[in-house]
């Protein structure tokens, strides 16, 4: 009986390890099945994502090239206006992910609009395992070119003295020039395009501008020219005209050399201690929203720094310039086909003071002032606000440019060296061109 148990027992132990074996192949090949559509999936998300990537660059060229198309000179023909789309369209597209799609770009005409389309295929990496060989890539883009594009754009920039400073080997506001050059010549069809109007208000302590003296407290009759300081808050942050309170008006800073301390530089036109007016040797005066592009280039280029900073006084008057109501006069806010833009730049913190809340007075009221501004401008949704970081070192002033804009993640720009800043102007051309020319 002991031999035949041990036997049986022997037999079991067998089948029991055979049975084991067998159980690890299965799950092997259980696994192996189950790694299957987890491959597939992942391949997917790489698939989608390339596919993402490739969407985005068409768009982007076909808007490039639609806007070539419609920008050429009046009377072009249609087979021109499609030649220069078409390679606008090639040109973008070259070296990017989207360059091994396989579909080429049609272009049509239909009354005083030119379409770019594109449908192609992207070949397709893991998803072939599947069976999918290709994935779907199409979008289009509309510009109505017989129609001049309409717009007002207010450039609120920083000429403080902190802007002669080099950044790459140029002065901060030699790039900034030549960016802002670069986009009124991009916009204007190098000046042709009398729809598209500029405005200029270069500050820094103070703002200097011409004005009805009724606006200016103690100014008299006519008008005024002069530097200004800021009105009594909460004046100092909406865009309505003065009244007859002297709260309601801006303050008239003296035009002399002075020698006083910074946190009173506002009341003083020589307030960085310039021998004579400091604002009219730099060429730097509010210029009025204007279709003479030739006069607004010759401005930005006779522009030079002077003085400290008052970020909060400089937007004020650009969204002054941008009102239909006095002091200056723009289009009227239902004008459905004109664009409004106030692009901010500065390089620097608020150093000057402002009028705050109990008729308090520092620059700390400047930076809360900046605030308020950007809240009230953005509350109406007629104005987009672009705002840029140039080389500025303060947390608190970059978080306040960031908040200010209309979209941070669109129209807010951190411009760290002088080829980030002519990137940045690049990008609000496009960004403005695309809202004012194309209409899909």
């Amino acid at each position: 009986m002991k031999f035949g148990a041990n036997k049986t027992t022997t037999a079991i132990r067998q089948l029991a390890i055979g049975f084991s074996r067998d159980t690890r192949g299965a799950v092997a090949l259980l696994a192996g099945l189950a790694a299957i559509p987890m491959f597939l999936a992942a391949g997917a998300a790489v698939d989608f994502y390339r596919v993402d990537a490739a969407r985005a660059e068409v768009q982007a060229s076909l808007d490039a090239s639609a806007l070539a198309g419609a920008a050429a000179k009046p009377g072009t023909s249609q087979a021109e206006r499609r030649k220069i789309a078409l390679e606008t369209f090639q040109a973008n597209l070259k070296d990017g992910i989207a360059d091994s799609l396989n579909g080429e770009p049609q272009v049509s005409f239909e009354d005083g609009s030119l379409t770019v389309s594109y449908d192609g295929g992207l070949p397709a990496t893991l998803l072939r395992i599947g069976g999918l060989d290709k994935l779907n890539v199409g979008a289009s883009s509309t510009v109505n070119f017989n129609l001049p594009a309409r717009a007002e754009i207010a450039l609120v920039l920083d000429y403080s003295s902190s802007m002669q400073k080099r950044s790459a080997g140029e002065q901060k506001y030699i790039t900034m020039r030549k960016a802002a050059i670069d986009m009124v010549n991009g916009l204007t069809d190098n000046g042709k395009n009398t729809e598209v109007r500029f405005g200029l208000v270069p500050f820094s302590h103070n703002v200097y501008a011409t004005l009805p003296a009724s606006y200016v407290v103690g100014a008299g009759g006519g008008s005024w020219t002069g530097c200004t300081y800021d009105r009594q808050y909460p004046h100092n942050t909406t865009s309505a005209k003065p009244g007859g309170s002297n709260k309601t008006k801006w303050g008239q800073a003296k035009p002399t050399k002075w020698g006083g301390y910074r946190d009173q530089a506002s009341y003083y036109c020589d307030g960085y201690k310039h021998n004579g007016n400091g604002y009219l040797a730099n060429k730097l005066q509010v210029r009025e929203l204007s279709s003479n592009h030739f006069d607004t280039v010759s401005q930005l280029q006779a522009m030079k720094p002077y003085g400290y900073t008052n970020i909060s006084l400089g937007v004020e008057f650009g969204w002054h310039l941008l009102e239909p109501a006095a002091p200056y006069s723009a289009r009227s806010y239902g004008d459905e086909d004109n664009k409004k833009f106030i692009v901010v730049l500065t390089d620097g913190k608020q150093t000057t003071p402002a009028f705050g809340p109990g008729g308090s007075r520092d620059r700390f009221d400047g930076e809360d002032n900046l605030t308020k501004l950007c809240t009230n401008i953005k509350s109406g949704e007629q104005i987009t606000v672009i705002t840029i970081a140039f080389a500025l070192n303060d947390n608190a002033t970059e978080t306040r440019l960031r908040n200010c804009a209309t979209d941070p993640d669109k129209h807010f720009f951190k411009a760290e060296s002088a080829n980030d800043l002519t990137s940045a102007f690049e990008e609000i051309r496009q960004q403005i061109a695309k809202a004012i020319f194309l209409s899909k």
